[in-house]
């Protein structure tokens, strides 16, 4: 009898044989349905198996509202409950289109429910094979190789236009011509950026191709549709005269106000390794008792030419500057540290740059265009073929470069040591003499006779 007052008085049992048509009704339901206490579900009118069902929570002050669509599998006959949405989040017209979209789906013969995960499946599915994810594939790669801070912010660089106009899309669906615009538009401003981006996204869609993603790499095979660019080497002296006037131009910078530039200068000429590697020299690289310098180039870790560790045999006027070196920051981790850079406590080569083009040198006109701290590498090469006689081979190995076949692989693990050990002081006492004047001592170095000597 109480059970029947009360619903009598709340009017739980009208609400329930009443379909709801309006939002109003929808408030009315839910007021009432919390009093009761009681999980109700109200028809909504004109729509067969569409309901709204209200849960009262258990604080008594508010309920979980949710549209329900109750149907009849095409297949089975069951009748499953499908849930729409939460209310007022979903409103009543959006639940009354989601229906007539339900019962479209019936009509041939779909089940909404298998469809709706299937639609999720594929959603997820394009997220996964979006150049987005590509992209931290490839930059997880980059981070568990040891490049430098200037390749990293490079990538960054290079990444960004991709990120921004790329990043979204599924890489089913980029193109051979949508990458040619994407690039030309680039190459319209800055023609050699434009390939680096090129390269930089085929890198990326190349992990898309690994996995079967695409079975084609869309930023491959594009030559003749972009700008070419030519690239420019490093200015270098290769004349004798002209390059001794570059040395005796460092020789007589001052040593109080360019001791560390003057001195890396120095080492450049001798050991013509990247500036890089000599600003950022560690006394736990110097080998004293073997009279060597055992590093890993900074270049090492991006470039397929390059070996990965070199020995640098260090000539006499080479230890006597280190020596130098050693009684100002032997204490210290590195050569030529420079506590005010935090991240690279070591002298920067920027320094280098500016002292080279400055007015310090070549009678006031500086070095830009004419010589860079890069271009001691191609003097050495150059000069110790063309003068001292040496060949192709032990010269390309004191350049840290690997010796690559036809196939593209190192065809032998020479590092031709002793030869170069030889080869570094010659060098070093060759340009003691042009730097006095003295151009008529050319040297004619037979390896191959030498070579054959030592398998006798």
């Amino acid at each position: 009898m109480a059970t029947r007052l009360a619903t009598k008085k709340w009017g739980i049992g009208d609400m329930t044989k009443k379909a709801i048509k309006l939002d109003s009704q929808i408030q009315k339901a839910v007021r009432e349905t919390i009093q009761a206490s009681k999980t109700t579900s109200y028809p909504i009118a004109g729509y067969k198996g569409l309901e709204l069902r209200i849960r009262p929570h258990k604080n008594g002050l508010d309920a979980a509202i949710d549209f329900r669509h109750r149907y009849t599998h095409p297949m089975t006959g069951k009748r499953p409950y499908m849930t729409l949405g939460q209310y007022p989040a979903l409103a009543l017209a959006d639940a009354r289109d989601m229906y007539r979209d339900n019962m479209a789906l019936l009509a041939k013969d779909i089940d909404p429910l298998e469809h709706k995960e299937a639609e999720k499946q594929k959603e997820l599915l394009d997220r996964l094979n979006t150049l987005d994810h590509f992209i931290s594939e490839w930059q997880e790669l980059q981070a568990s190789k040891n490049l430098t801070a200037k390749t990293l912010y490079n990538n960054q660089v290079l990444l960004k236009p991709i990120q921004k106009h790329l990043g979204a899309m599924r890489v089913t669906d980029i193109t051979p011509s949508m990458v040619i615009k994407f690039i030309t538009d680039i190459q319209k401003k800055t023609p050699s950026k434009g390939l680096q981006v090129k390269f930089l996204l085929k890198s990326i869609l190349q992990l898309a191709k690994r996995h079967r993603v695409i079975e084609y790499n869309p930023a491959s095979d594009l030559q003749g549709t972009l700008i070419t660019h030519k690239k420019t080497h490093y200015p270098s002296l290769t004349d004798p005269i002209n390059f001794a006037k570059l040395l005796n131009d460092i020789e007589q910078l001052d040593d109080a106000s360019q001791l560390y530039n003057k001195r890396i200068l120095q080492l450049l000429a001798l050991t013509f390794t990247r500036v890089g590697d000599v600003c950022a020299m560690q006394w736990a690289d110097i080998n004293w008792l073997r009279k060597q310098w055992e590093l890993k180039p900074q270049k090492a870790g991006n470039r397929g030419d390059m070996v990965a560790s070199i020995v640098i045999p260090l000539a006499p006027q080479a230890l006597a500057i280190l020596e130098q070196m050693r009684s100002l920051t032997g204490d210290s981790e590195y050569v030529f540290l420079n506590p005010r850079r935090k991240k690279a406590p070591y002298q920067h080569t920027q320094a280098i740059n500016k002292v080279l083009n400055s007015d310090l040198m070549n009678n006031g006109q500086g070095y830009k265009g004419i010589h860079s701290p890069h271009g001691f590498r191609s003097s050495a090469k150059t000069m110790l073929m063309e003068r001292l006689g040496y060949d192709e081979l032990i010269t390309e190995l004191a350049l840290g470069h690997r010796m690559l076949n036809a196939y593209g692989t190192a065809y032998n693990r020479m590092t031709g040591l002793e030869q170069r050990a030889e080869m570094m002081t010659a060098w070093a006492n060759y340009l003691d003499d042009i730097k006095a004047g003295k151009f008529d001592n050319v040297i004619h170095a037979d390896f191959k006779k030498a070579a054959k000597q030592n398998h006798g």
